[in-house]
């Protein structure tokens, strides 16, 4: 789905990129702008500051350079859209080919989208799709989840127990499949992956400031901290939870599932039949 929500998201903006600069000064830049940062949060699949920066930045430079050099522009606004996933791909190498990807897939767009921007409709969609096409490739190279990125981040400040859980709460994120879960029980776990990441930002907030020993938070009493540690531990064991009963009760309902089984056995019942009679005529 996400996937497919960034070739939607990429298409539109390489297909109306061309037609920016018919809607005005004003209305243009605005419509520029809008898909750019559209651009960039789907292909970070999170809504993030840094990814909505991104996305605006890749918007104003393509605007910028796109009179003189489509390709360049194209380039610009698919690495800045990539810009938040970027800092998630963990080996340096592979954040390197992600940069580089990103460049090349969008030059080419943006040579594509001008080079047949002004011709018919059926082609302006084929040049888009295979823009967007275009535009998807850097998704070949692994980047971490954005959940579990954050809580490894907020583990680092959080203190030890706190950190011990958010980084559990992240190994968990990295394996889990949500696909398990129906809609009900996805929207619910989804609302607390989101309150585990807030708790993990105020427990982080709370231990600089006690460390700093500066401001308001600098008197809180260890109850405070003691407290938002057992919260989050007790919000990565309900995830925890969740999800293991989800995958306990996929598991039954397959094992219940005995058509795929009763088909095969029907089916070597009739060859050996069918052996026999042939062995025996």
């Amino acid at each position: 789905m996400r996937k497919l929500a960034l070739l939607v998201a990429a298409a539109a903006a390489f297909g109306l990129w061309p037609f920016a600069g018919r809607l005005g000064l004003v209305t243009g830049s605005i419509a520029l702008l809008a898909l750019g940062v559209l651009l960039s949060l789907t292909a970070s699949a999170t809504i993030e500051g840094l990814a909505a920066a991104g996305g605006a930045l890749g918007a104003l430079a393509a605007a910028l350079v796109g009179p003189a050099s489509p390709a360049a522009a194209g380039a610009l606004l698919v690495a800045f859209a990539y810009a938040e996933r970027t800092t998630r791909v963990k080996a340096g190498t592979a954040r390197l080919v992600h940069v580089g990807g990103a460049l090349v897939a969008g030059a080419l767009a943006g040579t594509i989208t001008a080079a047949y921007g002004s011709g018919s409709a059926a082609i302006r969609v084929v040049a888009s799709l295979v823009a967007a096409v275009l535009a998807a490739l850097p998704l070949f190279v692994e980047a971490d989840d954005p959940v579990a990125y954050a809580l490894d981040g907020l583990a680092e400040d959080g203190g030890e127990e706190a950190g011990a859980s958010l980084r559990e709460g992240a190994a968990l994120r990295r394996h889990v499949d949500e696909r398990l879960l129906d809609a009900a029980a996805a929207r619910e776990v989804r609302a607390s992956w989101k309150a585990l990441v807030r708790l993990g930002e105020a427990r982080a907030r709370l231990e600089r400031a006690r460390a700093g020993g500066k401001g308001a938070l600098a008197d809180a009493p260890a109850a405070v901290a003691r407290r938002v540690d057992q919260r989050i531990g007790a919000h990565v064991a309900a995830l925890r939870r969740a999800y293991l009963l989800a995958d306990t009760a996929h598991a039954a309902e397959a094992s219940e599932d005995v058509r795929a089984l009763e088909v095969v056995e029907a089916t070597g019942e009739k060859l050996e039949a069918t052996s026999e009679a042939l062995l025996s005529s």
